[in-house]
């Protein structure tokens, strides 16, 4: 997490980080259309592996997420795939293409595409709760990476962490806010920084700040609810991932699968269980009730 108030250098460091990422963001996933999707509505996607199966409840308010999880399921792009990020007591994850066949101790977990998702972050309405479905990033609260998603297990919050973490996300979306209203400026900061003005620097970074500060006076403060509170304190999740990551469904059927998966030992720097854990096969529901082309 980034301070507060930050230098210019600092504000330079991620003009470039962001248009960096926007630019090697590669292809974004497909958009939405009708043949491929049911509009308004919940979907579910079942998971069939050889530990046993679950389904995952796919949102309709996030429509980017629901569309490309339905698309990849439909391809067969997860059948066949091994687990991995397996962390006891935290998730465990998928998405690695290459995993389909690998050796005994190959490290799994690290080939991803470089198509990415628009975020479509909520942490008001939906987020890292036991059994929540949430899709990786390596542009957090900006893109999600359009095959590994992971599920959560977590472990029980105290109130103390959750007013933590809801302060850490407000001052993330002023980060936000202030990156936004920096980057018109990113040509005079590079001038002024070249030639060495630093009271124009200055300046223009304190005006960002009040800026800045006005926007977010005139917003909701993000704080968790009474719901969500009690989910935490009660059963459990991944608060500290709230913010940062889309959450886009959860598990309707078969948790004690993911927990069975989640307690397996792991090893490697990705978390590889062993046994290994392997997608049989993974379908829309809706899919296998439509006559046969």
């Amino acid at each position: 997490m980034k301070k507060y108030l930050i230098g210019i250098p600092l504000v330079l460091a991620m003009l470039f980080a962001t248009n960096c990422n926007n630019n090697s963001a590669g292809n974004t996933a497909q958009e939405i259309d009708a043949d491929t999707i049911i509009l308004d509505a919940d979907q579910y996607v079942r998971f069939e592996t050889t530990l046993g199966n679950f389904t995952i409840k796919l949102y309709r308010e996030t429509p980017l997420h629901r569309h490309n999880m339905v698309r990849m399921a439909r391809k067969g792009v997860y059948d066949g795939q091994l687990f991995f990020g397996v962390q006891k007591g935290y998730k465990i994850q998928c998405g690695d293409v290459n995993s389909k066949n690998a050796k005994p101790g190959q490290e799994i977990g690290i080939d991803e595409k470089d198509d990415t998702i628009a975020s479509e972050v909520n942490p008001w309405k939906f987020y890292h709760k036991r059994g929540a479905v949430g899709q990786a990033s390596t542009v957090q609260f900006r893109y999600s990476t359009s095959q590994q998603f992971y599920i959560i297990t977590g472990k029980k919050a105290n109130t103390s962490t959750l007013t933590a973490q809801e302060k850490t996300i407000n001052k993330r979306y002023r980060q936000a806010v202030k990156d936004s209203i920096t980057q018109p400026h990113s040509k005079d900061i590079l001038t002024w920084q070249k030639y060495g003005e630093k009271k124009k620097i200055s300046k223009l970074n304190s005006q960002l700040n009040d800026e800045a500060d006005a926007i977010m006076a005139k917003r909701t403060a993000f704080a968790y609810s009474k719901e969500q509170i009690n989910e935490y304190t009660t059963t459990g999740g991944a608060p500290s991932l709230d913010g940062l990551y889309t959450v886009f469904g959860e598990i309707s059927e078969g948790i004690e699968v993911v927990e069975k998966i989640c307690a397996l030992p792991a090893s490697g720097k990705n978390g590889r269980p062993n046994p290994d854990v392997k997608i049989i096969k993974a379908y829309v529901l809706e899919d296998q009730t439509e006559p046969q082309q």
